[in-house]
């Protein structure tokens, strides 16, 4: 008699705690955190037929290019954005967030895993205003680092600039810059 109800006891609270457990959802449902992803799809229909000044930096090496840019071109050089995205599943709940509805920082919390590190925004009713994120993934064999800046004007990317440094295992370290600029 003793033994059953030690059973049914122990599985109660093994019920009891694995549903106390912290899941992560497969999907947002409603958006907590600003969604790059969707300003990335808003931005390349925007900029479809526009024209870019665009200059890398690799190693201290620099190459400018002036480019007419379609919304495929534009949907390769935002893709980043859906790296950066904080609104994925697996961010739900990892942000501390501070500012107020037009200006806020997101910052991953202390034990949370996640590449995206931080990001700032700010908004006015037309859209985006500016948008910083730090991105810093650090694996077994290299480390990647990025630092992100888009300037928007009346709800239009004006700019970005990337800076960054990559660090493969036995090699030396790389450091990359990328600007682009609106026409």
């Amino acid at each position: 008699m003793i033994r059953l109800t030690t059973i049914k006891i122990f599985a109660v609270l093994l019920i009891a705690l694995t549903g106390c457990q912290k899941f992560k959802p497969s999907e947002v449902t409603i958006p907590e955190y600003p969604d790059y992803s969707a300003l990335m799809v808003e931005q390349v229909e925007f900029l479809r037929n526009s024209g870019a000044r665009k200059e890398v930096w690799l190693d201290g090496k620099s190459e400018v290019r002036v480019l007419n840019m379609d919304s495929t071109t534009w949907s390769e050089e935002l893709a980043f954005l859906k790296e950066v995205n904080p609104n994925q599943p697996e961010y739900v709940g990892a942000f501390e967030k501070s500012g107020d509805e037009f200006s806020q920082t997101l910052t991953l919390v202390a034990g949370e895993n996640g590449a995206l590190k931080r990001t700032t925004f700010s908004k006015s009713d037309i859209g985006y205003q500016k948008i910083n994120a730090t991105f810093h993934e650090d694996k077994d064999v290299y480390i990647h680092h990025r630092e992100i800046e888009l300037n928007f004007q009346n709800g239009l990317l004006r700019s970005l600039q990337i800076d960054g440094y990559q660090k493969m295992m036995f090699k030396d370290t790389v450091r990359f810059r990328i600007q682009i600029s609106v026409n």
